[in-house]
């Protein structure tokens, strides 16, 4: 499947974890992140490790020469952002990132940076997200589709009242869960389990992920429902 898919789908699944429009760009982030081991990305993760290795340089660097200016939270955050460009950086095509391993760590991991940066904005914390796993150009083309998203969750004004970092971690997850699904409808299937085993989803486990997606989503929206 290719961006366009991923995106479009990334925008459906993402929808019944939403509260408010600015997180279209989190369930964007994750559905997007997963080709990142691709060749054409590379740039996309070597900017990433620069960025992320050079905060975690310069920590380590200040807790031996000023420990007064040392943030753990800082530090911890940035090692966990620098796994996250490992992870595709020493993956092959449909590799790692294409795993429910991986699905729970970088969604936690980016839905967390997101809720960090809250502070400063949401709308700049999930654009924040959505940067770390693109570049200019995908970016561009992308942001139409947000955009459109965006209005319409505007008008519609969805609240499934998700607050705390889940706000921001449930979105990723979804438009990731995204990702693996369209995988593996196509007829390379997808090896969600790898390293464990290589077992290939296809189409007939791809709708038990669809139903899984479904379930949480009444879960999520059970007091409205019921």
């Amino acid at each position: 499947m290719n961006w366009k898919g991923h995106t479009i789908l990334g925008i459906i699944f993402g929808l019944p974890f939403i509260s408010s429009p600015e997180q279209i760009f989190l369930a964007l982030a994750g559905a997007l992140y997963p080709d990142l081991d691709h060749d054409v990305k590379e740039d996309i993760v070597k900017r990433g490790l620069l960025i992320s290795g050079g905060i975690v340089l310069i920590n380590i660097l200040l807790y031996f020469f000023d420990r007064q200016l040392f943030n753990v939270d800082l530090f911890i955050l940035g090692v966990s952002v620098l796994l996250i460009y490992l992870i595709p950086y020493f993956s092959d095509h449909r590799g790692l990132t294409h795993t429910f391993w991986s699905l729970l760590f970088v969604s936690f991991i980016l839905g967390y940076l997101a809720y960090k940066l809250s502070f400063i904005s949401s709308v700049f914390a999930g654009l924040i997200s959505l940067l770390m796993v693109t570049n200019e150009v995908l970016l561009g083309r992308v942001m139409i589709f947000a955009v459109f998203a965006w209005a319409i969750l505007d008008i519609i004004k969805l609240n499934p009242g998700i607050d705390g970092t889940l706000h921001y971690i449930l979105p990723i997850i979804a438009g990731y869960l995204s990702h693996l699904v369209g995988d593996s409808m196509t007829p390379a299937g997808v090896r969600a389990f790898y390293p464990i085993s290589n077992y290939k989803l296809r189409k007939k486990e791809s709708i038990v992920l669809i139903a899984i997606w479904i379930i949480m989503a009444v879960y999520i929206w059970k007091d409205l429902i019921f």
